[in-house]
């Protein structure tokens, strides 16, 4: 067992430095690549990022901080007891499926936190509550590569099945939790006043570490467009950037690429997952393993619902030029992101005042 482990710490560390030496080399030589990818990614976060997930992170931290989780979650507790897990499973599911990716996540880590439910139960809902939303699916890939909002609708409808299936694949593999089809077990909430207080607080963390993540990503994915099939790849690393290089090749191969993309969520989410789990007890290991699994799923139901609806004859008889994303609030949300930032520094420390408050 000792020697497993000194093997298992060497392989990490010569990993480790060999990973730091590519990357340090991959700044010196392609400086300019990186520091394009910088300002696309400073771009995209002001026009996508930050108007797509910071309305939805400060409402799913409400709802964990207040009643009105506990209370969304009554009219579907049968999705609790479908997944194997208390009641308060059904709101951070359904949200999200409207959020995206970190939201599910986050609300896991606030619940477990909060003695709501157990971590291991939370890793099984986990392999479940990290799905794209529709307003990215439509608006930042159909609309974009298709033309067509029901492609997006399709890979929309898709990943809810795949996510559904993968809930139950969890709860068969790993059995249900021991608070399974139980009522969420009560605990002090805070008041509306100080709860959403403390939501955009802490959904204004939450937004810069993603943003810092996804600068960090955009300039990797651009330092390893030398490779090939780099752009490819790129998709791999950070999500965004795979489906806006998709636009002009055929339809298939962008159903293919942009459902596989937006179904697996790329490792910049994988690592902003990690971020928000840290010292919750919940663990990435089952997410990880059944990936694999949401990612056929969606593609399965994908390819069979645009062959249903006959989605390629459709899209390619109306089909002039793929409509751009709107660019036009870049300045909006750039003063948005300072904002935050203002808030962040202004709000910390009435937030610890509540928290002392609420601790007596």
């Amino acid at each position: 067992m000792k020697r497993y482990q000194v093997i298992k710490a060497r392989l990490s560390g010569i990993l480790l430095c060999s990973g730091c030496l590519f990357l340090g080399l991959l700044l010196l030589t392609r400086g300019k690549e990186a520091a394009l990818g910088v300002r696309e990614g400073l771009v995209l976060c002001a026009q996508s990022v930050i108007p797509s997930l910071f309305l939805f992170l400060a409402f799913s931290d409400f709802l964990s901080l207040t009643r009105a989780g506990e209370l969304l979650a009554k009219p579907f507790f049968f999705l609790g007891q479908l997944f194997g897990a208390p009641s308060c499973a059904a709101s951070v599911f359904l949200l999200s499926l409207v959020g995206g990716y970190p939201v599910g996540a986050r609300m896991l880590a606030r619940f477990a936190e909060a003695g709501q439910i157990s971590p291991k139960t939370a890793e099984k809902l986990l392999c479940c509550c990290v799905n794209a939303s529709p307003a990215f699916l439509i608006v930042g890939v159909a609309v974009p590569c298709f033309g067509s909002a029901k492609v997006g609708g399709v890979m929309y409808g898709s990943q809810v099945l795949a996510a559904i299936l993968t809930g139950i694949l969890a709860r068969l593999l790993y059995g249900p939790g021991e608070e399974a089809g139980r009522v969420s077990p009560k605990r002090e909430f805070l008041p509306i006043t100080q709860g959403f207080v403390e939501a955009v607080t802490n959904a204004s963390r939450g937004i810069l570490l993603i943003c810092g993540f996804v600068l960090v990503f955009s300039a990797v994915s651009h330092g390893l467009s030398f490779l090939p099939y780099g752009e490819d790849w790129a998709g791999l690393l950070e999500v965004t950037i795979g489906c806006a290089g998709l636009p002009g090749r055929g339809f298939w191969e962008m159903l293919v690429l942009g459902t596989v993309y937006t179904a697996f969520g790329g490792v910049c989410v994988w690592m902003q997952i990690s971020c928000f789990l840290r010292g919750t007890g919940i663990r990435m290991r089952k997410f990880i393993l059944l990936r694999g699994i949401y990612v056929f799923f969606s593609l399965l139901f994908t390819i069979l619902g645009a062959k249903q609806l006959r989605l390629p004859e459709e899209v390619f008889s109306t089909f002039s030029k793929a409509l751009p994303m709107r660019g036009g609030a870049t300045v909006g949300a750039a003063a948005l992101l300072i904002l935050l930032c203002l808030m962040l520094l202004l709000c910390g420390r009435s937030c610890g005042i509540i928290k002392k408050k609420n601790a007596r």
